[in-house]
């Protein structure tokens, strides 16, 4: 017999990310084959950063795994990379500064 199926949210923070990994399962493989023990579990992935969610980061891979511990594993690596590929955009990014215009025109003079 196996067990019903249940979700599970993890969090971690991830240089001031926070990274929530959603699990769910056991799922079984074959729900009209009774006699198959065969189960898998999903994951879900979600990036937050100053108590929001970023939209563009949020995965949901397409892998079934054995275990839950795995599926949280896998989806905590993949919140780490999104965070990194995120930090390493904005520090590529030329920065601008917009000045006052009275503090351009003092400049002039």
């Amino acid at each position: 017999m196996t067990a019903k199926p249940s979700t599970m949210t993890k969090q971690v923070t991830y240089l001031g990310h926070e990274i929530f990994v959603e699990t769910f399962g056991p799922v079984t493989a074959r729900p009209r084959d009774t006699g198959g023990l065969q189960t898998h579990h999903t994951t879900k992935v979600s990036v937050w950063f100053d108590g929001k969610e970023l939209e563009e980061a949020r995965e949901t891979p397409s892998l079934l795994f054995v275990s839950r511990e795995d599926a949280a594993e896998l989806g905590f690596e993949i919140g780490q990379m999104i965070v990194d590929q995120r930090r390493e955009s904005v520090m590529s990014s030329p920065i601008i500064f917009k000045m006052p215009r009275l503090a351009l025109s003092l400049l002039r003079d």
